[in-house]
């Protein structure tokens, strides 16, 4: 008996890109030999040499106009890598003409702003992506584990470090040298990210306080930022992020059972291998060598899966307004040098 088979071509998540700056350019060249994904156009008001270079190679329009491009021809989803201040307005442009959105990382400088883009996208039944990719690196991955398998015990502190000098040559005119698209230091660029670990691990944020000091770099903004937050729990963490020195990562994690220690020699656009050192108070040690993996590919992935209705999204509505709050209370913070309470 011979069996037919009907071969059926796979759509592709049609999207666009906005924004074709350094992290514009890294998710072009992730993205363009998926297998889920086709880039049907790109977005800027003034792409630099290498963007329109970047763009030929790969037969791509750049639009200088966002709203004339976005209603030009049908997209599944439109990923934001514009300055944080377009953000909101972007986001309510596109759920409100029924596209899907996946927004760099941070939403919002604003949490009243943050809770539109949220509300709007559930509205126009959207799913609103956020570009935290970090969630899907091994190591991480690993931490949630331990820490919601309770291995550690009852966790008494945490900390988290994300430092590094790809953004020290930037021009002091830059935006993400402004302190009113960028502010405090390296959080946006870095930061947010390590509060996003903490939020994801340990639950909401209650009261911050934070400092930020001007070093080396002539930024307005500060290259360091530290911030303790306390939990809604009570438990207290910290992060810091440093602007100008060489590649550091390391999350600690302190319970009364044991602590983990990861650190990461690697960055979304540069692979690298990471440790994680487990100790438990009965002397057990145990090393972990973990390889390199594309989470940006995984984060826009399983935001399309979401889109899809194939898988639930990693990023609760509660995490990405809470992300954006701690912000604005840590920049609150760092300028008038007191505690902060997180509504």
């Amino acid at each position: 008996m011979i069996k037919l088979f009907q071969y059926h071509k796979v759509r592709m998540f049609k999207i666009a890109i906005a924004g074709l700056g350094w992290w514009g350019k890294v998710i072009i060249n992730r993205l363009s030999n998926s297998k889920k994904v086709k880039i049907v156009f790109l977005i800027d008001p003034q792409p630099d040499n290498e963007a329109k270079t970047i763009a030929k190679s790969k037969n791509l329009t750049i639009y200088n106009n966002f709203e004339e491009a976005v209603l030009s021809c049908k997209l599944d989803g439109i990923i934001l890598c514009t300055p944080n201040t377009l953000h909101m307005k972007q986001t309510i442009f596109c759920a409100k003409h029924g596209i899907n959105v996946y927004c760099e990382k941070p939403l919002s400088l604003k949490p009243v702003e943050a809770k539109k883009m949220i509300d709007v996208c559930n509205q126009n039944n959207i799913i609103l992506g956020v570009g935290h990719e970090r969630r899907f690196e091994k190591g991480w991955l690993k931490l949630k584990d331990l820490v919601s398998s309770e291995v550690l015990g009852k966790i008494m502190y945490a900390e988290a470090h994300f430092s590094h000098d790809k953004l020290a040559g930037l021009s002091k005119d830059n935006w993400r040298a402004n302190p009113k698209i960028a502010p405090a230091a390296g959080m946006t660029a870095m930061g947010v990210h390590l509060t996003d670990l903490m939020i994801w691990l340990f639950g909401s944020v209650e009261k911050v306080f934070a400092t930020t000091s001007k070093r080396i770099l002539k930024f307005k903004t500060g290259d360091v930022v530290s911030a303790t937050l306390l939990h809604k729990d009570g438990l207290s963490s910290q992060i810091t992020a440093i602007l100008k020195t060489p590649h550091y990562q390391r999350v600690t994690i302190f319970g009364d059972k044991g602590w983990v220690e990861l650190i990461d020699s690697s960055h979304p656009d540069t692979p690298g291998p990471s440790e994680l050192i487990l100790r438990m108070n009965n002397g057990k040690i145990k090393k972990t060598n973990l390889n390199w993996t594309d989470t940006v590919s995984a984060n826009i992935n399983n935001f399309i899966n979401a889109v899809q209705r194939k898988k639930e999204y990693i990023f609760t509505d509660e995490e990405k307004f809470q992300n954006v709050a701690v912000l604005d209370a840590i920049n609150k913070s760092s300028l008038k040098r007191k505690v902060i309470n997180i509504k």
